[in-house]
Order: C-alpha cells, then structure tokens, then sequence
C-alpha cells in the first residue's frame, strides 16, 4: 500500500472511531438522562403524589380558606352520589362517603379535596357499600389517607365491587378500621372548640334489631341494605347536623321511635375530651338544625314523622342533574316546604357549604354550579 493510501485509511479509521465515540457519548448521556428522569418521578411518587392522580393538582375550584373557629360541612356535587367533606375547628377533617366511579365524579372530589388543601384525612366514612357511596373511596385514600375509616358490617358484596376495591386499597394503605355501630364517637381535639361527632345507626350487629342483622340475611334486599346506612351526628357551638345515608322512612321512624320513647337520654354517652374532662354527648333529634336528605331525596325517605320530630332549617341533597331515578322525588320536596326547611341541592347550586361560626352563626354558599 503506497503511503498516501495509508494514511487515507488511517484517517478514515479515526474518523469512524471518532463517530463510535459520539456515539457512545450520546447513548450514555440518553441513559444517564433517562435514569434521572427515573428517579426523579420515583421521588414525585413516593415523596410528592401517585403519578397516576398527578392530573388532580390542576385545574382546582377556587375554595375560600376557613377561618378560626368555623367548621364547614362541603357537600360536594358528584353528580348522583353523595361525597362530605367536614373541616373542623380543631383543624381535623373527615371525609363521609366519595361519590360513585365515573371519572367526572372522582375527578370532581379528587380536585375539590385538593384545593381545600388537605394532605390526610383524619377521618374517613363508607356509610354502605352502594357504589354511588362508596365508588370513589379507594381513590380517595390512595391519594389522600385516612388515620381511621369507619366501615359499615358488610359480607355481601361481589368481587370487584366498589366497596371490595375500598377494602382492598384500606389492605395496602393500612389504614385503622373500626365498624360504625351506635354510640361511636370521635371528639374534638382542642377543647376551646368542642365538637362531637356520632353515630346513631345501626346498632352492632348481634344486637337484636340491628339493621345489620338485616342487611346481611340470605333474603336482605337493597332496601335493608339502605337501612343499615351509618347515620353521624355532628354537633358544634349549639348547632346540629344529620347525615343519614341511604336510609329509608323505615329507618328514620325508628330513630323516632326509640326517640321519643327515650329523649336525650336515648343516645346519651358520657366520655372525656381533650382536657380529660368528663362531657356528655346527647344528640337531640328535635333540636336538628341541618338535614342531610337520605337517598337523594328518594320518596321512600324523609318522612313526615322524621320532619315533623326534626324540623331541620335546611336540608342538603346530593343529587345529578337529569337523573333517571326521578330524584329527588316531588313527594320529599312537598314534605321538606311543609316542614318550614329550605333546600340546597347540588344538581342547582353544585357543590354546597354549611359554615357555621364559633358563636353558633351560619351561612350557605355555592361553589360552581
């Protein structure tokens, strides 16, 4: 090979070499690039948010912040389906039902839950296992958490249901569980705001007449299954709220009955707050100041013997708008006037807040709609 030759290939060599280099350089800069990336969403998983509800720090409604000393109940519009979300004045919150799983209504909770900027819930609530209750709850807690969720007694749901993906996302969270039964409290935190919260329906199971019992029978319908929806009562600075589920007329006459037989004595509990002092919770049905309708204002709920005890000022339904169960029925509206109580409904005003002030003041605002 003459010398000229030589040194072509020569060049050439060093050239192809040089080009294998680059190469190399930019695979590795492309992979060095793509682990960072890596780990860097790995970080945004485990330390920030779940990648798969990123979508929820966007495009939030625009929430006023709550004051000191307010508690606010936000019945949040899911379409049909109930979802509340309770901010105390201790600071607490609680989440009681989640809608069903269309996305536009786990997106809607989701994103609401975001804006009034809550990391964890301290308290959670499936009142049933109906989807439109429960359709939401898994998404809720795997993005959020829960300190403690109460459960209804339920062994009759199918696998893959909403309710059966609840307890499966409760399973790899790790969430404490309890029943909600009768007299299961939780009180407040701080005692210069003193709130309480209770459940007054169903008795435990194993009770006679537990709605439990009934809910879980061989021949238990949707009904019963309705019935044995967890009822809280909340109470804070002389004000009193009821949310009662999918109860039906049978339900609530019960906790008329029981009632009246008992007064405040029937869910009377004695127990100690914050302070250790000793405080009795009474829940007074017949000093009821806001209804949450039961089975979005099924004509099958609401009685006239539940309003005519409870005379609640005003009553919030959780409803869709154009719904194809009628709801809420006419029958339920026409009792509701007759009772004097003035109605707030989602599918009208979208979602709906009750704030009530340290000195028993309180208002009711719109977000949306």
């Amino acid at each position: 090979m003459k010398k000229g030759e030589a040194q072509a290939v020569l060049s050439e060599e060093k050239g192809a070499d040089k080009k294998k280099k680059k190469k190399l350089r930019a695979a590795a800069l492309c992979a060095a690039f793509v682990l960072l990336c890596g780990v860097a969403l790995a970080l945004v998983h485990f330390c920030y948010w779940p990648l798969e509800y990123l979508w929820v720090k966007f495009s939030n409604p625009e929430i006023p912040a709550r004051q000191a000393g307010e508690l606010r109940l936000h019945f949040v519009d899911v379409g049909q389906g109930d979802a509340i979300v309770a901010e105390f004045p201790d600071g607490r919150t609680m989440i009681v039902d989640a809608g069903c799983e269309a996305y536009t209504a786990r997106s809607a909770l989701l994103r609401y839950i975001n804006a009034l900027g809550i990391e964890k819930f301290d308290l959670a609530a499936v009142t049933h296992p109906d989807e439109d209750h429960a359709g939401g709850m898994d998404d809720v807690l795997s993005c959020f958490g829960a300190r403690k969720v109460f459960l209804p007694y339920a062994v009759r749901y199918a696998p893959g249901s909403s309710y059966a993906s609840v307890l499966e996302t409760l399973a790899e969270e790790g969430c404490e569980t309890e029943i909600a039964h009768t007299f299961v409290a939780e009180l407040s935190a701080d005692p210069a705001y003193f709130y309480y919260v209770m459940c007054l329906s169903p008795l435990e199971t194993g009770i006679p007449g537990s709605l439990y019992d009934e809910a879980n029978g061989d021949d238990a319908t949707d009904t019963d299954v309705n019935d044995a929806s967890a009822v809280f009562w909340i109470e804070y600075a002389g004000r009193r709220m009821l949310l009662t589920g999918d109860i039906s007329a049978r339900a609530e006459e019960k906790l008329v009955a029981d009632y009246t037989a008992l007064g405040d004595a029937c869910f009377a509990r004695e127990m100690k707050d914050a302070a250790g002092k000793s405080v009795l919770l009474a829940p007074a049905l017949d000093k009821l100041d806001f209804l949450k309708v039961a089975h979005h204002g099924s004509a099958d709920s609401t009685s006239a013997a539940f309003l005519q005890l409870t005379s609640p000022e005003a009553a919030f339904i959780g409803v869709g708008a154009g719904n194809g169960y009628g709801h809420p029925a006419q029958e339920t509206i026409a009792r509701l006037a007759a009772a004097g109580t003035q109605v707030f409904r989602t599918d009208e005003l979208g979602s709906i807040v009750l704030t009530v002030a340290a000195d028993g003041s309180y208002r009711i605002d719109s977000i949306g709609g």
